[in-house]
């Protein structure tokens, strides 16, 4: 039960938007990297250190696997933001979001998201 408990509270802070949708990559930040990708699927490590940020950009839904927990701080489109605490070795079925991110602390996470 434990499990499940934060699997849920880790997928709530997942805000579902499309309004400004914008691909992560089109950005080149250091520390996304594709690392597989097809028609279907393409998985994304997400390796910021202390302080590296993410523009404004979406995803599909996705299934987040944390290797390295952290604290990050989420903006999203409508001026609100959320600082979170993720855990390492939780894993989350995130719904489509739009975000930018900032790492408050050095974290790594493998995202697989899914194309329509």
């Amino acid at each position: 039960m434990n499990r499940i408990a934060a699997i849920a509270t880790t997928v709530a802070l997942f805000v579902p938007g499309w309004a400004s949708a914008q691909d992560a990559m089109q950005y080149k930040v250091k520390h996304l990297s594709v690392l597989a990708e097809d028609d279907k699927v393409r998985v994304l490590r997400w390796a910021p250190m202390k302080g590296d940020k993410t523009p404004m950009h979406s995803h599909p839904a996705a299934v987040v696997y944390v290797v390295k927990g952290c604290r990050v701080r989420y903006n999203f489109p409508d001026g609100t933001s959320k600082d979170a605490e993720i855990k390492t070795g939780a894993v989350a079925l995130r719904p489509p979001v739009t975000h930018a991110d900032e790492a408050l602390d050095d974290c790594e996470a493998i995202l697989t998201e899914l194309k329509k």
